[in-house]
């Protein structure tokens, strides 16, 4: 047998031993309450964690979702009937951090996270356009440093499989196909125009009443087609952006009337 067939192989059983690595971890971690969690355990499993939340000094509207803020809002929407949806998945890092706190929380809510996994369609030119901060991932292709099978792995180390769903695909052509719901939370990260415009569209009329949007880009200096949808959808409604601010982050939401 040729060195190339040993050199697969090997490369295959240290993939296995990893995953079997996380899933032992998740076994152990899962169950400890999130915030308890060090840093180094958010690290093994490529997740946001509270500990690891770099605590600005300065107010800034950039630098991620700030997992803190998600689950302040989520624990706000607790009572409220409905699934969660995430728009704009990456790796996961946000959507396996709320899957642990509901569980451990022991609120059976439904989640969904939504991603393309193949990073930004054409219509981030409409982003380029508008301009705004520097970004290397503002273009086609943006954001595509992940895959389908990569944070389905991270689910079931975790143990989540059966409170998370994955789509795949662009929103497009799988916010239709969504099984007719309610939503508590929804959490767009979704970074472009064009998206937020079409996840709005979708989720906004879906909605509990009390239920929370959050916008992880609005004000964000790179990300002005944020700004720009959620104006245009929000113009001729009730609801305007609500800001809060935690760790010297400040992010913008909508509590549905």
């Amino acid at each position: 047998m040729s060195k190339y067939y040993y050199m697969g192989t090997i490369r295959f059983l240290k993939s296995i031993a990893v995953v079997v690595r996380r899933r032992i971890l998740g076994l152990m971690f899962a169950p400890i309450p999130i915030h308890w969690w060090k840093t180094w355990i958010g690290n093994v499993f490529d997740i946001k964690v509270p500990s690891n939340v770099e605590r600005k000094h300065l107010v800034s509207p950039s630098g991620g979702a700030n997992i803190n803020i998600v689950l302040v809002l989520i624990d706000r929407t607790a009572g409220i009937c409905g699934d969660i949806a995430e728009c704009g998945v990456f790796k996961g890092a946000t959507l396996l951090p709320i899957g642990l706190y509901l569980r451990q929380k022991g609120i059976t809510k439904r989640i969904i996270g939504l991603d393309s996994f193949e990073g930004f369609d054409g219509t981030v030119a409409i982003d380029i356009e508008l301009g705004g901060a520097a970004d290397l991932e503002k273009r086609p292709g943006g954001f595509n440093q992940t895959s389908f099978e990569y944070v389905t792995e991270r689910i079931a180390a975790l143990w989540l499989q059966n409170r998370i769903k994955l789509v795949k695909g662009f929103f497009a052509d799988t916010l239709p196909t969504l099984p007719e719901a309610k939503y508590s939370f929804v959490h767009l990260d979704c970074d472009i125009y064009n998206s937020y415009k079409q996840c709005l569209a979708y989720f906004y009329e879906r909605m509990t009443p009390g239920g929370i949007i959050l916008f992880d880009e609005y004000n964000d200096p790179p990300w002005p087609g944020c700004n720009k949808a959620v104006d245009e959808f929000l113009a001729d409604r009730k609801e305007k952006p609500q800001l809060i601010e935690e760790d010297g982050y400040e992010k913008f939401f909508v509590i549905k009337e």
